[in-house]
């Protein structure tokens, strides 16, 4: 009778569907590991936990890409027929995946929470007044800058780029010639000429694209902002050429040594530097500042999305992974963990603003919310930012002037940008 018993247990698990209830497989793709040791791989690991242990018999499957491609991994999986039930995509790189509808609205789900206000949505996600993507963190552009050495030089917190550099200049002074005062890599395959020199020269009032989205780089304002780059590198010497002709990612490395005084990149990386650092250095982050001084440029803000493809075959899980992962404890839980802005009002209430860890967590949501940059990005921005890097690249080399530079951008950027 067992025997039965056991042979007609085995054969209902065979049988079409039953054994897909046992046990469901979410497939999500990310950019972030959850197997390694980074602040960030740590918060998505206890995500995949808890939403495993609140649902009994689904096992979330991570697929681990770069971040620079898992956006270009998604566009050809989607065109093959072949994706997972959630993807992370960066803001700044959603339109194409949204304009070529690879993604599901997620109206629906939003409004069935009865909390959609509370949501920061990014508007590379929203399009034709629907919903293609949630963010699961914000944060904000700006320079994570030794703040010790500020303190030990006797100087404010910089009010002005100029000041800055002055503050940069009196860094190199106090640490010797092997300090870097200024950390900004301008490599055309990353994507600091959008996230610094547009927003610098938007701060200006120069314009980036004419209204039907072709270039329209060369400008009074474009052309500061280009000699105040070339500057730091050939006369106020703050930033090696080897340095701005690198990405973000090498940058990064000589920031851990202890080795750069302002390096540009985002919030989120804050607390994963400050655990790098050399005993008795200290790490905060500001905003840019305007060139003449009074206050901050409009800030930059990006995130990563959460988006259900098109061919996902559980919609529903995912919104379920996604609701989990965008609560207000998960977002507080990211924020002391990953250092993440929060993408709930609700949340931000709820971070300790006393905390060393997310002291900076309220400022930045209030910055972000009065004086975040508007500008309509296109759809393709891997060209915007190939053209604009290479310009800067060009300058700073001294292989081109800042006119020649861009006009040549304007060409090369016109031919790609469709």
């Amino acid at each position: 009778m067992r025997r039965f018993v056991s042979l007609m247990v085995l054969a209902l698990l065979l049988l079409p569907g039953v054994a897909q209830a046992q046990q469901k497989t979410l497939e999500l793709w990310t950019f972030i590991d959850p197997a390694g040791d980074a602040p960030r791989s740590k918060a998505l690991a206890e995500i995949i936990r808890t939403f495993e242990a609140q649902n009994p018999g689904v096992k979330v499957k991570p697929t681990v890409f770069a971040w620079n491609q898992i956006g270009l991994q998604f566009l050809k999986a989607a065109q093959a027929g072949r994706t997972p039930d959630v993807t992370m995509l960066n803001s700044g790189r959603m339109q194409r995946h949204v304009a070529a509808g690879m993604l599901r609205p997620l109206d629906d789900y939003l409004d069935k929470t009865g909390q959609r206000a509370d949501y920061i949505l990014l508007p590379n996600a929203l399009a034709g007044g629907k919903t293609y993507g949630v963010p699961y963190e914000v944060r904000a552009l700006g320079f994570l800058y030794r703040s010790d050495l500020l303190e030990k030089a006797g100087l404010p917190v910089p009010g002005s780029l100029a000041d800055l550099t002055a503050a940069a200049k009196r860094m190199q002074e106090i640490t010797g010639s092997n300090f870097i005062g200024v950390g900004i890599g301008f490599d055309p395959t990353a994507d600091s000429a959008e996230k610094f020199y547009v927003p610098a020269v938007a701060a200006l009032g120069g314009k980036i694209l004419k209204d039907d989205g072709s270039a329209d780089f060369v400008s009074p304002q474009a052309i500061k902002v280009m000699n105040y780059v070339h500057d730091l590198v050939h006369k106020d010497k703050v930033m090696p050429l080897d340095v701005g002709l690198t990405g973000p990612d090498q940058v990064r490395t000589l920031v851990e040594s202890g080795r750069v005084g302002f390096y540009f990149q985002g919030s989120h990386w804050l607390l994963t530097l400050r655990g790098k650092l050399p005993q008795g250095a200290k790490l905060d982050f500001m905003p840019v500042p305007q060139f003449a001084g009074g206050g901050w440029q409009p800030v930059f803000v990006e995130g990563w999305n959460l988006g259900i493809p098109v061919a996902a075959k559980e919609p529903d899980l995912a919104w379920k992974l996604m609701a989990l992962w965008t609560s207000p404890e998960i977002q507080v839980m990211q924020s002391k963990t990953a250092g993440y802005l929060p993408m709930r009002k609700s949340a931000a209430a709820m971070v300790d603003p006393n905390s060393p860890d997310t002291a900076h967590v309220k400022p930045l949501l209030e910055v972000i919310s009065s004086n975040a940059m508007k500008f309509r990005w296109p759809i393709n921005t891997d060209a915007l930012q190939e053209a604009l890097g290479n310009a800067i690249v060009s300058v700073i080399a001294d292989k081109q002037t800042p006119e020649q530079a861009l006009r040549e951008a304007e060409k090369s950027y016109d031919s790609m940008r469709e």
